[in-house]
């Protein structure tokens, strides 16, 4: 699992318990554990309010990701553009379950762009 903040870290640095963050922050302890374990995130209005009442920056509740530049986004550019030519959709019409027509992502062309980006990072 991908440690993506650093709320524990910060919060060791004060006196502050979980049980009174996950207080004020109107959620359950389980939730800040969660967050605090990296199981899950919380949004970033929520970064933004843990920084406010820890009084550290934003940055400092996120951990650095650094990564090597391959230039993948342009890359993945141009993978879409070119699957947009071969005829590959964005979007498709579905039937929801109520007899509605809706439009959603084409999940072969979201299919083709994840395995694109995946066999580009190797």
């Amino acid at each position: 699992m991908k440690k993506l903040n650093n709320i524990k870290g910060q919060l060791k640095t004060t006196k502050l318990r979980v049980a009174t963050l996950a207080l004020v922050l109107d959620i359950d302890d389980t939730t800040l554990s969660k967050w605090n374990s990296n199981i899950v995130q919380p949004s970033l209005n929520r970064i933004d309010e843990i920084g406010q009442i820890l009084e550290v920056d934003n940055k400092d509740l996120l951990t650095s990701q650094n990564r090597d530049i391959k230039g993948i986004a342009d890359a993945l550019q141009f993978e879409y553009n070119r699957l947009i030519d071969v005829g590959l959709t964005k979007k498709i019409t579905i039937t929801d379950n109520e007899g509605n027509n809706k439009q959603v992502n084409n999940p072969i062309m979201v299919k083709a762009l994840k395995e694109f980006v995946e066999k580009f990072g190797k």
